[in-house]
């Protein structure tokens, strides 16, 4: 693979307060030739009527309108459309930082046995941004927890075709799924270890932490992991999660960084 060309999707249902953020962190994207899929729910708030503004003087926008059966359903409708080599889905809250899709494609081009490259994520309030978010290693955390940031991730089409789409029996844990599903099938994921997106505080998963737990348990389970070891992931997450909500919500935010995976940002002190 000499170049890339990206198909980044982002699904909408009445996003207007974050959405021009989401669309020009995307279009601002330099030195790469990309497609922006704008995948509509049927909004009823000003959301369609920034698509369109925002339609009507970049031809790489495409976008439909239409009701769907949820976020998989819209997963699905991108995907389907894409004709990029790439594809990269940012929900309408999160953020592309800049040159991401540069370091994306050189490291794609620079290996090309490469399925999926994945890289670091910021987590933020409001538009502050918290800590840094850096994946551990696939194979050791893929049956406890999503082992990457899904923002900051980038799949190969032809993964895709081969080994499906995104289970819209699953409400929470879709892109959790997927990502097994592809590990499993012997996908080569790559590390960037470059912050490649933000991720706002406020998401379904970040709301439900308990439905989301209990819906990766029986992912798992459905894919021979013993049930009793996904009891056990179930009870600690759970615990951590309600620890780590209780920080947040009271500023500890410090207390939050010492864990591996929340990195502090450049020139913060603890």
């Amino acid at each position: 693979m000499t170049s890339v060309t990206f198909s980044i999707i982002t699904p909408t249902m009445n996003s207007a307060a974050h959405l021009e953020a989401t669309i020009t962190s995307v279009l601002n994207q330099q030195g790469v030739v990309l497609e922006y899929l704008l995948i509509d729910g049927g909004s009823t708030d000003e959301t369609l009527a920034i698509i369109k503004r925002y339609a009507a003087f970049d031809g790489r926008i495409r976008w439909i309108s239409e009701p769907d059966r949820g976020i998989s359903d819209a997963f699905n409708k991108g995907i389907q459309l894409a004709t990029g080599e790439v594809i990269g889905i940012i929900n309408s809250d999160d953020l592309y930082e800049q040159g991401a899709l540069a370091l994306v494609c050189e490291q794609f081009t620079q290996s090309p046995h490469c399925d999926l490259v994945h890289g670091d994520m910021l987590r933020v309030e409001g538009e502050r941004p918290l800590f840094r978010m850096v994946p551990g290693p696939v194979g050791s955390l893929i049956w406890r927890e999503m082992p990457i940031n899904h923002p900051a991730t980038f799949v190969k089409a032809a993964c895709y075709r081969s080994w499906g789409w995104f289970d819209t029996g699953l409400s929470l844990t879709m892109d959790y799924e997927l990502v097994l599903r592809f590990y499993r099938a012997g996908c080569c994921f790559c590390y960037l270890p470059h912050v490649l997106a933000r991720m706002r505080y406020g998401g379904a998963s970040d709301n439900r932490f308990r439905a989301v737990r209990s819906e990766l348990v029986r992912v798992t389970v459905s894919n021979g992991y013993p049930r009793c070891k996904a009891i056990w992931w179930y009870i600690y997450y759970l615990l951590a999660g309600t620890l780590k909500l209780l920080l947040r919500r009271t500023g500890l935010h410090a207390v939050i960084r010492l864990h591996p995976k929340f990195r502090p940002l450049s020139g913060d002190t603890l």
